[in-house]
């Protein structure tokens, strides 16, 4: 991905100082005991700080024991070139994670070892998902910024064919493609992408669900495209979907302008209809998550009728242990904004204020509220952060609803987040409703990544007791003697950091000190151990000396685009 070292460029005052911070906090959240690593703990307290970390790339081991002063050059690229990871999902018992590289990396949860790569992208891979064929044979689906989608099939053996693609459909977008999800809806199973085009695709993939096991592939042309939903003004980010109770499944898409659109497939003529909007992002979402929490209801009518007509809000139920509760469907964002935002989606959850703020007069234009609902304007918990918010977990979408584990019942209400501050933010206990008070959450940091988080996942571990007592590396994780849930979290430096939920509360403050948007004045003082500043953008991308107020800075896609560019040029 990175065509020139950063050796051979002029290097600025600031770019220097920022090469000295991300290679000092490289080398210190590493796990691996060095020389350069003051002060020195045991390779296993190391490696449980800082996450129990996967470096991707293969040649950073030896890079930092052999030479470590020359990441203080290299660092100032600011990123884990090709191994930069995108995405992270925990599916068919293995860790799964997509790069800048172009491909898709499996991975041993325990081991941190690589089993397959999925190779054949052109460009970055910022998604994909999985689907399960009627025989039962487990596929991959990616999409990269090469406008492709790609289907693998999953393989647990490490063989070289494991990795090319069984179909490629390329062109299946007119942009880059940033967001694949699977989902389905009666009988049928469908696809459907978003990205740079400002579209959502919908797709059919009952040639692939019906596909032999001994076929070799099918052609892309049979991957049907049914419907190009247009409603969407900016790129889309991030597609996720939730199933209510009444067995119709509910597609949420949201773009680089804030937009959240619920959308659902009209029976008829399979075309996504859009029916309401989520209200309350002002910039970018980049990241959303639907799912079911449990919520109890100690002292409440258990009339079977109370909730009929609700799809987002279960009868009573009632444990073994004579518990009872109710699961509440939910939809969280991340937010450019600095915020992280949770909706309820049941109409008769919404609060007094949400009608009021319907009743006003409604944009038109482009602005026009979508969608032939009320819409969703007042999110039941509202959290504040100091920078971007890439990913978000909600803890309880994952915890099993019966029986509940009592070991986890302080997370029964948790948060997990992550984003440009580079730290792993855990609230147990989210403010409900929002508070002006809300950045003054109790909330647990923990540090491990030198770069942007950019994806979170869960896993709930089973007790292992197979591996050896000590680890034999920084990546193997010690054995498990119980059900433990875990936090996976993937960084634009190339790292997969693994944390247990229980041990977080317990781990060190972070160290280093990021600075911060409000904090990036002329008159701040910064070391080695704290970002140094960065003022705003200069149009005319003039050098610039810290302290002068003339920066430039670059987002993340548009390095990303830019060393793509750098690439192809050197081919």
């Amino acid at each position: 991905m990175q065509a020139t070292s950063n050796s051979n460029l002029f290097q600025t005052s600031y770019s220097e100082a920022l090469g000295a911070y991300r290679s000092r906090k490289a080398i210190l959240t590493s796990g691996i005991p060095t020389s350069s690593a003051s002060p020195s703990p045991s390779s296993s307290s190391a490696a449980e700080r800082y996450g129990f970390p996967i470096h991707l790339n293969p040649q950073f081991t030896s890079a930092l024991l052999s030479n470590p002063e020359d990441l203080a050059v290299e660092a100032s690229g600011a990123d884990g070139g090709r191994y930069r990871a995108l995405s992270l999902r925990v599916q068919h018992g293995f860790l799964w994670s997509s790069e800048a590289g172009g491909l898709v990396r499996q991975l041993d949860l325990e081991s941190g070892r690589t089993i397959n790569l999925y190779k054949g992208a052109k460009g970055p891979v910022p998604s994909f998902d999985f689907l399960t064929t009627t025989a039962g044979e487990k596929l991959l689906v990616a999409g990269s910024w090469d406008k492709a989608l790609r289907i693998y099939r999953i393989s647990n053996t490490t063989r070289k064919e494991a990795g090319e693609a069984v179909v490629t459909v390329e062109g299946a977008m007119s942009d880059f493609i940033k967001a694949v999800h699977v989902f389905i809806e009666g009988d049928k199973v469908y696809l459907t992408t978003g990205g740079s085009d400002k579209c959502v695709m919908l797709w059919d993939l009952k040639p692939l669900t019906t596909l032999s096991s001994t076929a070799e592939g099918i052609e892309g042309e049979r991957l049907k495209r049914i419907y190009q939903s247009k409603q969407h003004t900016r790129p889309v980010n991030a597609l996720t979907s939730i199933q209510g109770l009444d067995g119709t499944t509910r597609l949420y898409s949201a773009d680089s302008m804030g937009r959240v659109l619920e959308h659902v497939i009209d029976p008829t003529s399979l075309r996504l209809e859009v029916v309401k909007e989520i209200q309350g992002f002002s910039t970018a979402v980049y990241d959303l998550k639907a799912g079911w929490r449990r919520l109890v209801v100690e002292g409440e009518s258990s009339d079977k009728g109370e909730n009929k007509g609700d799809a987002f809000v279960s009868e009573v139920k009632e444990d073994a242990d004579g518990s009872r509760y109710k699961l509440i469907a939910e939809i969280w964002g991340a937010s450019g904004d600095k915020t992280a935002l949770g909706f309820r989606l049941s109409p008769m959850l919404q609060s007094a204020s949400r009608t009021a703020a319907t009743a006003k007069s409604k944009p038109v234009g482009s602005n026009a509220i979508l969608g032939r609902e009320e819409r969703i304007s007042t999110p039941h918990t509202k959290l504040l952060h100091k920078d971007f918010v890439k990913s978000i977990l909600p803890i309880p979408f994952y915890l099993p609803t019966t029986p509940s584990l009592p070991q986890f019942e302080p997370f029964e209400e948790a948060l997990i987040t992550g984003g440009s501050d580079e730290q792993v933010r855990l609230y147990p206990h989210p403010t409900s409703p929002p508070s002006a008070n809300s950045e003054e959450e109790e909330v647990y940091e923990v540090e491990g990544h030198w770069h942007e988080i950019t994806s979170l996942a869960c896993w709930i571990r089973h007790p292992n007791l197979s591996f050896p007592t000590a680890p034999t590396s920084e990546a193997v994780l010690p054995p498990a003697k119980e059900v433990q849930v875990w936090i996976l979290s993937a960084s634009l430096d190339g790292t997969i950091r693994r944390w247990n939920l229980l041990s977080i509360p317990t781990l060190p403050k972070p160290e280093f000190k990021p600075v911060l948007q409000e904090d990036r004045t002329v008159k701040f003082d910064w070391d080695q151990d704290s970002l140094p500043p960065v003022t705003k953008r200069n149009l005319m991308r003039e050098d610039v000396v810290v302290g002068t107020g003339n920066a430039f800075q670059m987002t993340p896609e548009e390095e990303a685009e830019l060393a793509e560019l750098m690439e192809s040029d050197h081919e």
